[in-house]
């Protein structure tokens, strides 16, 4: 009953990381982290709050560069980072993405160029180390090399 539990909560994260066009909530949906405060210690690490509030934070999170542009966006369940994430440039174009799982960045991820192309494509474990087979494209979409990471 656990594991239908669980996939059913993090299916559609994960379905939603595998794709290259990952959609979040315009900025009036989601909150600041520079409005949110967080309490450090606990099994992963760290947990969100909005200000204000006592019950940790369920939904997305965004930081901002200071021309206003998104820098990052990332999903929270109980204040703890669960589902997608996204970095931006300084410009607004998405230079990777991926999943978040319990605060880690582990899972399938996709890295861009700055014309919007696919980079790269991988997965990550134990926090952003590669593992497995990792795919490398030209600006073009070709396959230039691929890389098989072991523990």
């Amino acid at each position: 009953m656990k594991i239908i539990i669980l996939l059913v909560c993090f299916f559609p994260f994960i379905a939603c990381a595998q794709s290259d066009s990952i959609s979040v909530p315009p900025e009036s949906e989601m909150v600041s982290m520079n409005d949110t405060k967080v309490k450090y210690g606990g099994q992963y690490g760290q947990r969100y709050f909005a200000n204000g509030s006592k019950v940790p934070y369920t939904g997305f999170l965004y930081a901002s560069y200071d021309n206003g542009k998104l820098e990052s966006v990332q999903q929270f369940v109980d204040g703890i980072g669960n589902g997608i994430w996204i970095d931006y440039a300084p410009d607004g174009k998405k230079v990777g993405q991926g999943t978040l799982i319990d605060n880690r960045v582990e899972g399938p991820v996709t890295f861009f160029y700055e014309d919007g192309s696919i980079k790269s494509k991988g997965k990550y474990l134990d926090w952003k180390r590669p593992i497995g087979l990792w795919t490398f494209y030209d600006r073009k979409g070709n396959i230039v090399s691929t890389r098989r990471y072991t523990r």
